[in-house]
């Protein structure tokens, strides 16, 4: 694994250990998946893993325990296409730490797209 990997790594666990973010998510080859979960060990956080394509793996960092049942709910509301509702948005946005005023601006800049805010849910 490569300088710049590690050190995206320990930037989303030092934004999860501060309380910045309640979970970071991101995507790495399995083939670097047991050195990733040893760096997240090391800095006392908890990790999920999870097949995404083949020889990828997402893996997810969260420091408060219950954040794994809303990370599972998450992968089953999320199944990997992207979300496209406002409460698609939000749930996200929240897991990973935004405010309430940064997920209105970005879902601001979709009012003119093909998004149905809001169908169905």
């Amino acid at each position: 694994m490569n300088e710049f990997i590690e050190g995206e790594i320990n930037n989303y666990c030092e934004a999860v250990s501060m309380g910045c973010k309640p979970c970071a998510m991101f995507p790495i080859q399995d083939r670097y998946v047991e050195e990733v979960k040893k760096i997240i060990d090391g800095k006392a956080l908890f990790v999920y893993a999870e097949f995404l394509y083949p020889n990828w793996t997402t893996v997810w960092i969260y420091k408060r325990e219950f954040m794994l049942d809303v990370i599972k709910k998450i992968l089953t509301l999320f199944p990997p296409e992207k979300p496209n509702t406002i409460f698609d948005h939000w749930i996200l946005g929240k897991a990973f730490g935004y405010s309430d005023e940064a997920i209105e601006e970005f879902l601001s800049s979709f009012k003119k797209s093909s998004i149905a805010f809001g169908a169905g849910r």
